[in-house]
């Protein structure tokens, strides 16, 4: 395949110097239409398992669980490896787990996927240049997670990624009836120029971001947080915050929280045939004014705008209230030394009393990738990532998340609980496996079945009014190659203005020249790649 330098190489991709071969085609990167080629997305077939503790009232609504079902089912039988090596490259936002000849959880990985995994792990800061620079020497493996940033990806995965569309489309799908337990949103992330080229990492609603409190403190404090609006929740922040004592209101910023009370889109949203995007809207400018009140009240961490340690903070109890998902909840619980802990999800109200638009994160955490081969090679690597997206309360699930019995783990009735070895080995129950195949995450915070009651009116409350990202599952050019700079540098203006080293009314002229610089591009793009799916 003869492909220029100018129509594929830009950004990361540019970065890697990729020489592509071995292809007949990929699709020109102004070829909209091409790009954006709708395809069978994988029939819905959801897996018969264990009944949720209470019910699903929105088809958003993930599985709520108190406690792991005693008496978990295997449900494969034999192994779906052939023996043969299979290389991948994943992430991890954990310490990196011990290498397999030292790690008794990865050996017993490879004896029941009946095929040794040799995996590359990056730490999930460093993945993006990793990405970039394997995928410049050809190093990715037989399965890869992929960099959703990437410059030109459509592109990128036409050439170097099978097309699995034969194998996933339609009902060809239930040949691995834990992949075909995805969503079709799910789907559609996977998508690239009329072809399935991926399969998902779901998170579903548990990747959104919300407001967490610390309900112990506020108890303890004697402050009702209850469901605010804006100034309500400035003045539960003032309640709080005492820096004599290293306490502040908030970790962060809290954006998703201040947008849900606003009514803001999340991030493009068609409104009056036409998309605009947030930080066009007049209530995007007010967001920041009322973050910029919030530091300059000194309710925010004083680290919090210019750094990210959050998560530290947020469970040592410097701060009462943090931004972060939902799936971070049962992490936080696992790191809190106070037995008291106890995290509440406030329900963002808007000045009318409203519930607040939630603004719903993506389907998929991300995607993988695989290697184009023949097709027994890709039916089996099909075999071990279907294996991996085993569904929660199986046998295969309790393994993968949580190891083997005694040595990875321990029973609190039925429930799981991490040993020191497990909490190495198995990556603090986050092996690198799941960056590669992944189940729905369900909301399920092992030994503590009031943080379930907690997640599940909360979504009960915000999901009929709640927004997904209206334009996942397309591709623009411009935002490929111009959206990562785009976004940096308003992320620096946003910054800049909450410090008060910038004007307010600075953002006005920001958002000139971010239209200007792409963004007005990229809604042209994005508006093409609607209709064209039929989606607006």
């Amino acid at each position: 395949m003869n492909v220029s330098r100018r129509t594929l190489l830009g950004g990361s991709l540019a970065a890697a110097a990729v020489s592509l071969t071995g292809c007949s085609t990929v699709t020109r990167s102004d070829d909209i239409a091409a790009l954006n080629k709708p395809v069978a997305l994988p029939t819905y077939k959801r897996f018969d398992g264990p009944k949720p503790d209470l019910p699903r009232s929105h088809p958003l609504m993930p599985d709520c669980f108190y406690r792991f079902p005693a008496d978990p089912q295997k449900v494969t039988s034999g192994v779906p490896g052939d023996g043969s090596e299979v290389a991948g490259s994943t992430l991890t936002s954990n310490p990196i787990p011990p290498t397999a000849d030292r790690n008794k959880y990865w050996q017993e990985l490879n004896r029941r996927l009946g095929s040794p995994l040799e995996l590359t792990i990056t730490a999930a800061t460093d993945y993006v240049n990793k990405f970039a620079t394997s995928v410049a020497g050809d190093t990715l493996g037989d399965v890869f997670n992929v960099d959703g940033s990437f410059a030109y990806l459509p592109q990128f995965l036409e050439a170097r990624a099978q097309d699995l569309t034969e194998f996933l489309s339609g009902d060809a799908i239930l040949e691995y009836p834990f992949l075909a337990n995805a969503p079709q949103a799910s789907w559609r992330g996977c998508v690239f120029s009329g072809g399935i080229r991926a399969v998902p990492i779901q998170r579903g609603v548990m990747s959104s971001n919300t407001l967490l409190a610390r309900q112990d403190l506020l108890d303890k404090l004697g402050v009702e947080l209850g469901s605010p609006t804006v100034d309500e929740l400035q003045k539960v922040a003032k309640a709080v915050t005492d820096g004599k004592k290293n306490r502040w209101g908030f970790a962060v910023p809290p954006t998703a929280a201040v947008s849900a009370m606003l009514g803001l889109p999340n991030g493009w949203e068609v409104r009056d045939g036409k998309l605009v995007h947030s930080r066009e809207l007049p209530e995007h400018k007010e967001m920041l004014a009322v973050t910029r009140q919030m530091v300059k009240d000194g309710t925010i961490h004083p680290d919090g705008v210019a750094k990210n340690n959050q998560k530290v903070w947020f469970t040592q109890g410097s701060a009462v209230m943090t931004q972060d998902t939902y799936s971070s909840i049962q992490s936080f619980y696992r790191r809190a030394t106070d037995q008291d802990f106890n995290i509440s999800i406030p329900v963002p109200r808007a000045d009318d009393g409203k519930v607040g638009r939630v603004l719903l994160g993506s389907p998929n955490n991300s995607i993988a990738a695989i290697r184009p081969g023949p097709p027994e090679r890709t039916k089996l690597l099909l075999r071990m990532l279907n294996w991996m997206a085993a569904p929660f309360g199986t046998e295969e699930y309790l393994f993968r998340k949580f190891g083997l019995p005694g040595r990875h783990y321990t029973l609190n009735g039925t429930d799981p609980v991490l040993t020191k070895d497990g909490g190495s080995e198995v990556c603090l129950g986050e092996f690198p496996i799941q960056y590669l195949s992944d189940g729905p995450y369900p909301a399920y915070f092992p030994g503590h079945p009031e943080a379930v009651d907690t997640a599940y009116g909360h979504f009960k409350a915000v999901l009929p009014t709640a927004i997904l990202p209206p334009t996942y599952g397309l591709y623009s050019p411009t935002q490929s190659t111009k959206g990562k700079i785009l976004d940096t540098r308003m992320d620096s203006i946003t910054k800049d203005i909450q410090l008060g080293r910038a004007d307010l009314n600075s953002w006005d002229e920001a958002v000139a020249d971010y239209r200007k610089a792409g963004a007005d591009a990229i809604r042209h793009e994005y508006e093409q790649a609607l209709a064209i799916q039929g989606r607006k």
